[in-house]
């Protein structure tokens, strides 16, 4: 698990950078953009993963002599988190590490759904270095994670007037607009993300979920196309395409890209899905028993989970 690090070498906008590369590291292992294909009782993570900007601090922060459990993540998420609040506690007048302090808390209390918590810590990094937009998108997303919308945008528009040249926040707000059923906004945002950030397969990503979601399926493999030709190591790429193939009743490129997912994973619970779904729909409806049971012994829940694409 890795953690910020802050030496004052760095600016503070750096070190607050470095919160978001790291965001990921506490985040809850679900669907942190599409919530729907969560646990009922589950909640999106306070942050969703984000690309490292160029001015991002190293993330192995114990490699560079960073001792700190709050700074180098070196440790459980609670002994990070006793960690940040000693040095919080410890009157150090550093505030660069102050603020980190307060945003790797946030971090480590989404991992544990504490978004009060998380909100709580953000409000402090806030108090201290209000023209930091990043602080807002991390506090916008825990809003998020509360499901509490209203104070999830504006906290991201804020971060938008501070700084509107981050595609990231275009991202976090479209992935707002997208809870709430407001595709076209959402789609509208992920638009100006992608022109921020041509090369960023998340943001093709979310935006063909997005255009999934609309049915407009060519223009969902178009952006899923995007991403596998930035990220062609990665299954769930080409089960993503594959089931809008589905939905499209593309069989036969379905099928490949099942395929591939299976030679990039040879257990991956969709793909064996999405190969059994084709085989039962191409010959015998029993044909593609075996393959879906292989994976709801994998993932019991991965069928139902299907379904909420849309798939039949």
């Amino acid at each position: 698990m890795h953690l910020l690090r802050c030496k004052r070498l760095v600016s503070r906008a750096a070190m607050v950078a470095g919160i978001l590369a790291i965001a990921s590291a506490f985040a809850v292992p679900a669907f942190a953009e599409e919530p729907e294909a969560q646990a009922p009782s589950a909640a999106p993570p306070i942050m969703t993963p984000v690309e490292p900007t160029p001015d991002t601090p190293p993330a192995n922060a114990a490699a560079n002599g960073e001792t700190n459990p709050c700074f180098n993540g070196n440790g459980t998420i609670k002994e990070v988190l006793d960690a940040c609040a000693a040095y919080i506690a410890s009157g150090s007048t550093d505030k660069d590490r102050i603020v980190a302090a307060h945003g790797n808390r946030a971090i480590g209390l989404s991992a544990t759904r504490d978004f009060d918590g998380a909100v709580a810590e953000m409000n402090e990094a806030i108090a201290l270095a209000p023209s930091e937009p990043n602080l807002y998108l991390m506090r916008g997303a825990a809003y998020r994670a509360k499901k509490d919308f209203d104070k999830a945008i504006a906290d991201v528009d804020e971060a938008i007037r501070l700084d509107a040249t981050r595609g990231d926040y275009y991202m976090l707000r479209g992935m707002i607009f997208g809870d709430q059923g407001d595709l076209d906004r959402a789609v509208a945002e992920l638009n100006q993300k992608i022109k921020l950030d041509p090369d960023s397969a998340p943001g093709y990503a979310k935006r063909a979920e997005l255009l999934r979601q609309k049915k407009d399926y060519d223009g969902a493999v178009a952006d899923f196309t995007e991403v596998i030709k930035r990220e062609p190591g990665k299954a769930k790429n080409y089960t993503d395409r594959g089931w809008v193939y589905v939905l499209k009743n593309d069989l036969d490129h379905a099928m490949e890209d099942f395929t591939q997912a299976l030679k990039v994973h040879e257990n991956d619970a969709s793909a064996l899905v999405g190969r059994g779904v084709i085989k039962s729909r191409k010959g015998a409806p029993t044909d593609g028993s075996d393959d879906i049971s292989m994976a709801l012994k994998l993932e019991p829940g991965i069928v139902e989970e299907i379904k909420k694409m849309g798939v039949e």
